[in-house]
């Protein structure tokens, strides 16, 4: 068989996410670093945006974006597939990936880049030989500074400020220390085989903090578990396993849970309300800009604003097209699990007007 090929970077989180995937499936590949060159004369002309990963297939298609990449291959290569068909647990693992994915980008980004002394000789370093890894040592350095500009410049966007920054903190410790826990009794989320949430925790959990030196210390020191997680979605490609029986969700995920629905579910409630409101009168196929504009949002006690990323909603949209889709037993079933974590009538939430992707770019459906 022929070789799929992964354009991504080490320091990328979502090219974490992707690589993780291919090598739990036994797919053939070979990787690729997403340098100037390849930018240009590759991922731009075959998918009209500057994003990584991209996989290009055996037969020429190229896909962009980890759920659609994921997706696609998961009908080419059914074996150990990553969705339960349980359908409370179904449901999880979709929301973990939505969790991973977008929710985490907070701690990600915050330590990465607000520790310079740590982070920031080895982040120029990484970006620096991802970008031109053919050019001299300090072509590679001022080329780095100038990609850690351009991302770094995320973080007060993103909501990370000083009145924010405690609350992602004690956050991110307390869910360190409950993956470590969970992690102490099951090998992966659901079971002994990895399910789409771990793929999605993979991103964030690897790229940044794992791989970037001071949150990468502070996994293996306060949850080495974890740190053996992540060593394990590096290296699952042995793995079988099994989701745990019954259709049960561990106990230990529950305060994740109850975390994402009380903190993240408001942002996401604003977030297709923004997406409505934008779209009011225009036709299915409008482009949708991934950035519009500003939101409140809560993190504990702590108060802040952030960017409303519209490509946020195409990812609730999963966790709950895959609820609605359920039978009325099964929607019971999910209800009641629901209802133990404080989320009784969550997934109920009322989209506006959905999004898709087509053709790389995100638009408005009909």
């Amino acid at each position: 068989m022929n070789k799929y090929t992964l354009y991504g970077s080490p320091a990328s989180l979502y090219t974490g996410k992707a690589r993780a995937y291919l090598t739990y499936k036994n797919i053939p590949y070979q990787e690729t670093l997403s340098s100037m060159k390849v930018y240009k004369k590759t991922i731009i002309p075959n998918t009209g945006v500057a994003m990584i990963p991209v996989v290009a297939t055996p037969e020429g298609e190229y896909l962009q974006d980890t759920s659609i990449i994921i997706d696609t291959l998961e009908q080419k290569f059914s074996k150990k597939s990553v969705y339960p068909t349980a359908p409370t647990q179904r449901l999880v693992a979709l929301l973990f990936e939505l969790y991973g994915d977008e929710w985490m980008r907070l701690p990600a980004m915050h330590y990465r880049w607000n520790f310079p002394d740590d982070n920031l000789e080895f982040i120029k370093n990484e970006f620096g030989s991802s970008v031109a890894p053919n050019m001299p040592g300090f072509v590679q350095r001022w080329l780095g500074k100038k990609v850690v500009a351009k991302f770094s410049a995320y973080v007060e966007p993103l909501g990370i400020t000083s009145a924010t920054i405690p609350a992602i903190e004690h956050w991110y410790e307390t869910l360190l220390d409950q993956l470590n826990e969970h992690f102490s009794k099951h090998d992966f989320i659901l079971g002994s085989r990895p399910c789409i949430g771990d793929f999605g925790l993979m991103g964030p959990l690897y790229a940044h903090l794992y791989r970037d030196p001071y949150p990468g210390k502070l996994m293996k020191s306060r949850a080495p578990n974890v740190a053996a997680w992540v060593e394990r979605m590096n290296n699952s490609s042995d793995i079988q396993g099994e989701f745990v029986p019954d259709d049960e969700i561990p106990s230990t995920l529950h305060p994740i849970l109850s975390h994402m629905f009380t903190n993240y579910w408001p942002i996401l409630d604003k977030t297709q309300k923004a997406v409505a409101e934008w779209s009011q009168e225009k036709p299915a196929g409008t482009q949708v800009p991934r950035a519009m504009g500003m939101h409140d949002f809560s993190l504990g006690d702590a108060q802040g604003q952030q960017m409303t990323l519209s490509f946020t909603q195409w990812m609730l949209q999963r966790p709950v097209d895959c609820y609605r889709a359920f039978s009325a037993d099964d929607k019971a079933k999910v209800d009641s699990f629901l209802t133990k974590i404080g989320a009784e009538g969550k997934m109920d939430i009322d989209i506006g007007r959905r999004v898709c992707v087509k053709n790389y770019k995100l638009e408005l459906e009909s």
